[in-house]
């Protein structure tokens, strides 16, 4: 079980890596603060798909309202459920392993992907909703 679990990641980094690196080690591409994000949310909900890369403990714990959960490490192989025709807004705690992901999915045919520079701790920071 446990080099099962240890491969995935290995394989994941090894994918994300060389786009981190020309991104300047998780720059984050294109990124939204938290008031774009609550704008973009209460303008459009229906043209945002939130995507959180965190892990299922973490989703758990707390989540915008809206997200769904793709771990970071499965992004690669779930790229089909991630819609073409919205903005992809990626969302992590903090804003770092969110950046990696959305400088991966610009590369990977998603140009609107934008990373949540602020993260559910943010989001969480300022006493918004989170749902559990």
């Amino acid at each position: 079980m446990k080099r099962s679990w240890f491969r995935r990641v290995v394989v994941v980094v090894l994918a994300l890596l060389p786009v981190c690196l020309a991104a300047g080690a998780f720059a984050g591409g294109p990124g939204i603060d938290t008031a774009g994000l609550q704008r973009l949310l209460q303008d459009a909900p229906e043209a945002v798909f939130l995507l959180d890369v965190r892990t299922p403990r973490e989703f758990s714990g707390g989540r915008i309202p809206g997200s769904v959960l793709i771990p970071m490490d499965q992004v690669p192989g779930r790229l089909g459920e991630i819609p073409r025709d919205r903005k992809v807004v990626v969302v992590c705690a903090s804003g770092a392993r969110s950046g990696a992901v959305t400088n991966y999915l610009n590369d990977n045919g998603f140009p609107d992907a934008i990373n949540y520079t602020g993260g559910v701790y943010d989001w969480e920071r300022r006493r918004l909703r989170l749902e559990r």
